[in-house]
């Protein structure tokens, strides 16, 4: 991997998207792209590799006075893919920058600038749909032609609920005709309930 060069006064903000490694207090490494952060130094991370070593493996790490300086250490490193991902700022010591944005600076205003003009035009559209009644279709004689007299008979359930379980429909109708008198129904008190 390439040494990036960036300047030494450079802080987070001139950071963004580039992809960062950071070293927590526990010990892990996160590497992944700096999506944004805030005072508290807490930093959301998009793809991010989560790398740290097992318990199992840090008794190798621990100096031996047997063994000499020029020995090589086979520690397994577990590696994580979490994505998307928030870092508590409290917990974090440092930040290294691994690698440079795919974008750069101009090409990244100019997305920006495109989503959100779409955002906006998308917000305006749905404000346009809300403030717009239901369209009624009217019928057409294609579709009369499919359309019988009785359509509010059509649109009413079967269950003998609603029509009384005759097939007339005479004083019993469904509560979906308009013409209907309404029904009227003795209170039933739900359980538990007491009357003063």
């Amino acid at each position: 991997m390439s040494k990036i060069q960036v300047a030494h006064s450079s802080r987070l903000a001139n950071l963004i998207d580039y992809k960062l490694r950071v070293l927590t207090q526990d010990g892990r490494v996160y590497i992944g792209q700096l999506m944004a952060f805030d005072k508290h130094m807490n930093l959301v991370l998009n793809e991010c590799i989560e790398e740290r070593v097992p318990k199992t493996q840090l008794d190798k790490l621990r100096p031996r006075k047997d063994s000499k300086d020029g020995t090589t250490l086979n520690i397994k490193v577990e590696k994580r893919v979490l994505g998307l991902t928030i870092l508590r700022g409290e917990q974090i010591l440092s930040t290294v920058v691994e690698d440079k944005p795919l974008l750069s600076k101009k090409e990244r205003l100019v997305r920006d600038k495109k989503e959100k003009k779409q955002a906006q035009k998308q917000t305006k559209l749905r404000k346009e749909k809300e403030k717009k009644p239901g369209k009624i279709a009217k019928p057409n004689t294609a579709n009369a032609k499919h359309t019988s007299s009785n359509s509010r008979e059509i649109a009413q359930p079967s269950s003998s609920r609603y029509n009384g379980g005759n097939d007339n429909i005479g004083a019993n109708r469904s509560r979906f005709n308009n013409e209907a008198p309404p029904q009227t129904r003795k209170f039933q008190p739900p359980p538990g309930f007491k009357r003063k």
